[in-house]
């Protein structure tokens, strides 16, 4: 019994290590930004997601450099949550995102089209620094 015991905590020490340790490949530092590129979708937008389980969204200006763009005139940006679900899957505003690969420097995720079930999309996201 006491084995079975040692399993179940042992199995919930890793799970809980492995979260947190794709929540941090996700947290962006000072400087640091998230390059997206949705293959159904769109590109050229940055995102930084934050620590306390929020994100926000930026432009990059050539001159200017990465700019606060959560809210585009009349359309507002939700609550913007983000958060990691059973080791595996990202989610992201209520929707789910499955954790293809990972590291520091880039993370790939896919879902299925909102339109077409069938149709598979990935989203990769690619660190860039501020210098």
């Amino acid at each position: 019994m006491n084995k079975i015991v040692v399993l179940v905590i042992m199995s919930l020490l890793f799970s809980c290590g492995k979260k947190r340790e794709i929540e941090n490949i996700f947290i962006s530092k000072d400087n640091e930004y998230w390059d997206y590129d949705d293959t159904c979708q769109s590109h050229g937008i940055y995102f930084r997601f934050n620590e306390k389980g929020d994100w926000d969204k930026y432009n990059r200006d050539i001159f200017d450099g990465f700019e606060l763009f959560n809210n585009d005139g009349d359309l507002i940006s939700d609550a913007r949550t983000w958060s990691i679900k059973n080791d595996s899957i990202f989610v992201w505003n209520d929707e789910d995102y499955k954790i293809e690969s990972y590291s520091k420097e880039k993370i790939v995720l896919t879902y299925y089209h909102y339109k077409e079930k069938d149709k598979k999309c990935t989203v990769t996201f690619t660190k860039v620094i501020d210098k």
